[in-house]
């Protein structure tokens, strides 16, 4: 199938980061064809791109999609509060068509404000991956591991024992798994070393949380003697296929182990705010050129997988945290949501720029619009002024996901309808707002 997008302004975030204005984009077979001005010839599909902007699509590097049901659950308390007193005793009663209902929700926000790969990190992540399967998305669900019994699992052998078997059986190609063990808090040394043995094994991503809280370094110290990022270092669990989200509180050694290594961070500054975390040591580790992309946590922790309000917000803490307005500048921050992100969870030869060759996940955003108008310069205005909302057309792997805002996937009524449902059977006398 052919699809031309006719017309449009194409942020490339190619190498040079070029902006192609008004220009053509051909999609062919699931791949970018032509990127040029009037292209000429018989398409299946044709968009008009007219005052839009072409980009690609945007990468979420870290979430927990199935909590889309807890948003607005639990507020305004500090991570251990949040999550072990509120969110780890409701998520006892969550069920396989838990996981299924609440992925589809946060799909659905992810598509309406222009994801098109994102990276999980929960639970029974084969019903995740039957809901990415019904979108059309692309994704890398990291199975999560704990040392103690979950609504998942009874122990950590039997989780190991999941994991393989999905890995074995996948053969989806916009779906890959990972490994992702816990936190220090949760989660054993041994543990980890056995999760990132089954990653090599498998070639995959292995995915935790690390350094997020004080907290979490005073245990480690505590237990171990040493800071998260020396003991993972020193038991061969980090590389260029590890991905550590938040980061938090690092110093400068465990900056260096850091970029030694080639680890990859997810960086989840509206949750790390909320949730009274911390802020990540962005100047410093963009100096040592870590790869970084952008996370919303999970969406009771944010209270949004919106990528648009992630970047703003983004470019703003690391201003007023280093005093220097030109840190996380906006094409630095939008790198981190796009070609950095690709890089982060090893796509970047696929994905996270427009680019001849590369596979065909881009997004449309209507910039004929009062808040984005006038617009002197296109990658301001996309970091500083866009928001979700303004995603028109969203398309995977060369097929439209959503055209005009709607769906062409998914039943968005239904889904909504049958998540407050579910919703209502876990949190019984819960009053629910519609």
């Amino acid at each position: 199938m052919q699809i031309l997008i006719r017309n449009g302004n194409i942020v490339s975030q190619n190498k040079k980061r070029e902006i192609f204005y008004k220009t053509d984009l051909l999609i062919e077979r699931g791949k970018i064809k032509k990127i040029e001005k009037n292209i000429r010839g018989k398409f299946n599909k044709i968009i008009n791109a007219d005052s839009k902007i072409i980009l690609p699509g945007l990468i979420n590097t870290h979430t927990h999609l199935a909590m889309t049901l807890l948003r607005g659950y639990a507020d305004d308390l500090s991570l251990e509060d949040w999550w072990f007193k509120k969110i780890y005793p409701i998520e006892k009663k969550f069920k396989r068509e838990t996981i299924y209902l609440g992925s589809l929700l946060g799909i659905l926000e992810m598509i309406k404000s222009g994801t098109t790969f994102f990276v999980d990190f929960y639970y029974f992540e084969d019903e995740v991956a039957k809901a990415v399967k019904e979108a059309g998305l692309r994704a890398n669900l990291g199975i999560g591991i704990l040392d103690f019994k979950t609504f998942a699992f009874k122990n950590t052998q039997e989780i190991f024992n999941q994991a393989e078997k999905l890995i074995k059986e996948n053969k989806n190609e916009l779906i890959e798994f990972s490994l992702a063990p816990h936190m220090f808090q949760t989660t054993s040394i041994k543990t980890y070393e056995k999760a990132k043995e089954l990653t090599r094994k498998y070639n995959l991503i292995l995915q935790t949380h690390c350094t997020e809280t004080e907290q979490e370094v005073k245990y480690c110290l505590k237990k171990y003697q040493k800071r998260p990022l020396e003991i993972l270092a020193q038991k061969k669990i980090l590389d260029e296929k590890t991905i550590l989200a938040h980061c938090c509180h690092l110093n400068k050694k465990e900056i260096k182990i850091l970029a030694k290594n080639k680890v990859k961070v997810s960086h989840c500054p509206i949750s790390n705010l909320k949730l009274i975390s911390g802020i990540m040591p962005l100047k410093e580790m963009l100096k040592k050129k870590i790869t970084i992309g952008l996370g919303t946590d999970s969406p009771c922790s944010n209270n949004s997988l919106d990528l648009f309000s992630e970047m703003k917000i983004c470019a703003l803490i690391h201003k007023i945290a280093s005093q220097d307005p030109k840190i996380a500048s906006a094409q630095e921050v939008l790198d981190l949501a796009t070609i950095k992100a690709a890089e982060a969870v090893d796509k970047e030869k696929e994905i996270g720029s427009l680019e001849v060759g590369k596979k065909a996940d881009l997004i449309t955003l209507n910039f004929n619009q009062a808040h984005l108008q006038p617009c002197f310069n296109i990658v301001s205005h996309l970091v500083y002024s866009a928001k979700g909302s303004d995603v028109e057309t969203l398309i995977v792997n060369g097929k439209i996901i959503m055209e005009n805002r709607k769906f062409l996937t998914l039943d968005e009524e239904k889904i909504i309808f049958e998540a407050n449902k579910q919703v209502n059977k876990i949190i019984k006398g819960r009053k629910l707002n519609r």
